[in-house]
């Protein structure tokens, strides 16, 4: 039986009654195996009950969580999330991760694991690295750089090297302190995290990147989501 895959979805800020999400986030679970099922922003009990049928969460990205969450106020690049999902992704990605289910971030939704488990973010790399000479958003055009893996680490054994070529990148934030039983996996050459991973957790991984966007060199990251969550069934 395909698994169902739970993916959160965006609010407009300009149109709080209307919700979103990028198609690409839903083809790849298709792609990879899985039935994607949208999540909005909903009450306690309806996603208690919603996960209760799911078989994983696909945490996608989008604009900044309030960095109030760990302590700090907002940069002046800040652009952030309707206060509706911020609040709804925070309680869903804790439920998700609690109850051992195998959970994917991207990007926004790899700093949103972060941030549950108790870690902070660099709220504009631009300001904390200012000699890097990696590219990390290219204001409306895609860059890409390579990353790091750390060898024997899940992300390695995934893509079966210790090096992804090239990776899709739009972000101006980053992880700073990692959150409670969460390890760095991944890195760009600056030092910036790109990846992590939870050490007790069966499959909780988070990848700074857009492997959406790019589903023929990050399929096997997709797969092995899939097939994790076909192994809690």
């Amino acid at each position: 039986m395909k698994p169902l895959i739970g993916l959160n979805v965006d609010v407009d800020v300009t149109k709080p009654d209307r919700v979103r999400v990028a198609r690409l986030y839903y083809e790849v679970i298709e792609k990879a195996g899985g039935i994607p099922v949208l999540i909005p922003p909903s009450k306690p009990a309806v996603m208690r009950a919603l996960l209760d049928r799911l078989d994983g969460v696909l945490l996608i990205g989008g604009r900044d969580y309030d960095p109030t969450i760990y302590g700090e106020t907002p940069h002046a690049e800040a652009a952030l999330l309707h206060p509706d999902r911020d609040k709804f992704d925070r309680m869903l990605a804790k439920e998700a991760i609690k109850r051992n289910l195998p959970v994917l971030g991207i990007c926004g939704g790899h700093q949103l694991i972060n941030i549950v488990l108790g870690g902070s973010l660099i709220q504009h790399i631009a300001d904390a690295l200012t000699l890097s000479t990696v590219i990390h958003r290219g204001n409306g055009k895609r860059v890409h750089h390579p990353v790091d893996v750390t060898r024997g680490s899940k992300l390695a054994s995934i893509y079966k090297t210790e090096v992804i070529a090239s990776t899709i990148s739009s972000h101006h934030q980053a992880i700073n302190s990692l959150g409670r039983g969460l390890k760095a996996v991944g890195f760009s050459s600056d030092g910036i995290i790109e990846a992590i991973e939870h050490v007790r957790k069966y499959f909780v991984v988070g990848v700074q990147w857009h492997p959406e966007h790019d589903y023929a060199g990050n399929a096997r990251l997709f797969r092995a989501f899939i097939q994790a969550a076909k192994s809690k069934q």
